[in-house]
């Protein structure tokens, strides 16, 4: 939906239009987010099974081995307490710091919900109680796991152009994250100097990454009878000879 009514204003008027169906695609669109449940829904859920690996592992004290939680048996991540460019653009600070707060959210979560238990509560409402961390736990595991995947794809790819680009995108994903997700700072992940130093790297990254926008978008194959007119020459597509005929 974010990245619908990122077009649809991007388009000015044009986005407004039927015949260039951003607004029909929405609509359709909004359905899928309420399969099973909305977003906020499937990241408790999310959260809860999170929760349950957590709670086995340490019952049985053995190491995590499912559901991405591996990088919890390393030692915590250390975050530079002063960012530069080329750390805020490495692939090991950003797993590093997606990590980071996977861990300690799910540490935290589990102590709340094990307080509220311990107060009388029984597991259901003690995890209803705990709703906003296992929001932002959720978030935060659906976030490392793409970073991870995107990652080890990456790693896959030989051409070093190819490599660079992967790369300028695998950084904007992320520190638009870090931008954007106040939990960076309301956890302290994030210091204030170092959010700023992360939004100033967006803009840059904007910039080295717009030349090859219309490449990325071609990369996907989209067949040309799924565009709409606003796809090819939309001012001749807008003249009034078009619109008689």
């Amino acid at each position: 939906m974010r990245t619908l009514q990122e077009c649809r204003e991007a388009c000015g008027g044009q986005g407004l239009k039927t015949e260039n169906r951003i607004g029909q695609l929405k609509g359709e669109f909004d359905v899928q987010l309420t399969f099973e449940g909305d977003n906020n829904v499937l990241m408790q859920q999310v959260s809860k099974a999170l929760l349950g690996e957590y709670v086995a592992a340490k019952r049985k004290n053995k190491p995590f081995k499912e559901l991405g939680l591996e990088h919890m048996n390393k030692s915590c991540p250390v975050i530079p307490s002063q960012l530069t460019v080329s750390s805020a653009r490495s692939a090991q600070f950003q797993n590093d710091i997606f990590c980071l707060r996977e861990r300690d959210l799910l540490n935290r979560f589990a102590a709340e919900v094990s307080r509220y238990q311990a107060q009388g509560e029984s597991k259901e409402s003690a995890f209803i109680a705990s709703y906003q961390l296992a929001e932002d736990l959720g978030r935060a595991f659906a976030d490392r796991a793409i970073l991870q995947t995107f990652i080890e794809a990456e790693n896959n790819v030989t051409d070093a152009p190819l490599k660079n680009i992967l790369s300028l995108l695998r950084a904007m994903y992320v520190l638009v994250t870090l931008d954007e997700d106040a939990a960076f700072l309301r956890y302290g992940y994030l210091t204030t100097e170092n959010a700023t130093i992360v939004r100033k790297e967006v803009a840059k990254l904007c910039s080295e990454i717009r030349p090859h926008a219309l490449a990325l978008v071609s990369s996907l194959g989209i067949p040309d009878a799924f565009l709409s007119p606003i796809a090819f020459d939309w001012v001749a597509a807008n003249s009034w000879s078009t619109v008689q005929n």
